[in-house]
């Protein structure tokens, strides 16, 4: 055999070899989740810097009640990343979408004791513990796993406009009704937000699922 064709050989030899060595460093997904609401210098309006790296904001702890009587804060969430949303029981539409699309992330991570879900009330004058025990059993819904959340109304109110960056607040009118973001908010273990997706979108819970996963496993990697 002639130099040329043995070197032609070996070449094709190589290129499996090199194609796996690629895919190996190259193939794997790479893809990590986006971090939301960057601080903001007040003074230059732009976002804080630290050490070459964004400083962002991240939910600030609060001090609510359970469906269970039980005071709940961010402590218990710790090692635990969780989906978070604003309702209120007598909601007849969004809020009963928003539900049954929480009911689809409980399923799908059940059996996993680091996902949790809470449910912030934008109502708690009507929405007392036991009107969130009811709403919540109506979901069937775990208080190990999936909190529905009172208390006072201002608190609450700054916590969706302040911390997750939703709407939250009574409707004008002699009528109890009340403006609240349909959005699903992925909280992470460090407590930034992760993604915002529409609740009554069955595909962007689809999405939110997905990349829940994700993040599951970024911290899986980590770990190793």
């Amino acid at each position: 055999m002639s130099p040329k064709k043995v070197l032609i050989l070996g070449i094709l030899l190589l290129v499996p070899i090199f194609l796996f060595l690629f895919l190996k460093e190259f193939g794997t997904n790479h893809y990590t989740l986006p971090t939301y609401y960057p601080q903001v210098d007040t003074v230059t309006e732009m976002p804080v810097v630290k050490n070459g790296d964004t400083v962002f904001q991240k939910i600030p702890d609060f001090r609510f009640v359970s469906q269970e009587g039980r005071t709940v804060t961010q402590a218990d969430f710790e090692n635990d990343v969780y989906v978070a949303n604003f309702f209120f029981a007598s909601c007849q539409d969004v809020c009963k979408k928003m539900s049954a699309q929480m009911v689809r992330v409980n399923e799908a991570f059940r059996d996993n004791p680091q996902v949790k879900l809470v449910s912030y009330t934008v109502d708690p004058e009507r929405d007392s513990v036991a009107v969130l025990k009811q709403y919540a059993e109506m979901y069937q819904a775990d208080p190990a796993k999936w909190l529905f959340l009172t208390g006072p109304k201002k608190e609450l109110y700054t916590l969706a406009q302040n911390g997750y960056k939703v709407s939250a607040m009574q409707a004008p009118g002699k009528v109890p009704d009340f403006i609240h973001s349909e959005k699903l908010i992925l909280v992470d273990k460090e407590k930034y937000v992760r993604g915002i997706y529409d609740g009554t979108n069955s595909q962007d819970v689809d999405r939110l699922i997905t990349e829940i996963t994700v993040l599951l496993h970024s911290y899986q990697q980590n770990e190793k």
